[in-house]
């Protein structure tokens, strides 16, 4: 995995996961019922990303550092960033829902679906174990609609962060939504990618 490069390529291809000794997801996310939204994590996420999209910036959306380990099974562990990872592929799934309402996906949408979100039986992120069913079921495939089902404060906090996504691409049009989609795949991050063994030998060293 290259230190310098975008969402797309960071996702496309891979496995990431939370490992369980990481917190699970803690941002909030506003109510649906307040008619202004609060100043939380997913809304300054994406009003953010509404500000670049008005903006006349010609370099990329910058999504900040990502640090990963490689485990004995080509997978990656998300160590520093999961947060961010998350709520990205949180919005990208309601994205792609608002945009398959609209019209069926093109062929290039269909690459980018398969590359960031899931490829036939291939998820390419995972949370937390105990949080990953659900995860899978309400938010990627989104075969489930029942919240009282939710038993973990995380994943009532994804869970609701898909809706306030849902939410905000409800009045949004096809081309703000394909803008939106071209911003976020495109956008720019660093990662650290670590070997199993390096991690647990810095680790020690900071211990010292």
């Amino acid at each position: 995995m290259e230190t310098k490069t975008t969402i797309l390529k960071m996702l496309a291809g891979n496995k990431i996961y939370v490992p369980i000794w990481q917190r699970a997801y803690s941002w909030q996310s506003p109510s649906q019922d307040n008619s202004k939204y609060l100043k939380t994590h997913t809304d300054v996420f994406f009003n953010d990303l509404i500000d670049y999209d008005r903006s006349s910036a010609k370099a990329p959306y910058y999504f900040g550092h990502f640090m990963i380990e490689k485990d004995e099974n080509s997978c990656y562990a998300i160590i520093d960033g999961q947060q961010r990872l998350t709520t990205i592929v949180i919005m990208l799934s309601a994205l792609f829902r608002k945009i398959s309402e609209h019209r069926e996906f093109t062929d290039m949408e269909v690459l980018l679906f398969e590359d960031m979100i899931r490829r036939k039986s291939h998820y390419h992120f995972s949370t937390v174990d105990y949080d990953n069913q659900l995860f899978k079921d309400h938010v990627i495939d989104q075969i489930k609609k029942n919240r009282n089902e939710l038993e973990t404060q995380s994943a009532k906090r994804f869970v609701k962060a898909f809706d306030f996504f849902t939410n905000a691409f409800a009045d949004k049009d096809e081309q703000f939504l394909t803008r939106m989609l071209k911003i976020v795949s495109e956008s720019s991050c660093t990662v650290w990618v670590y070997k199993k063994t390096d991690f647990v030998s810095v680790f020690h060293k900071s211990n010292y």
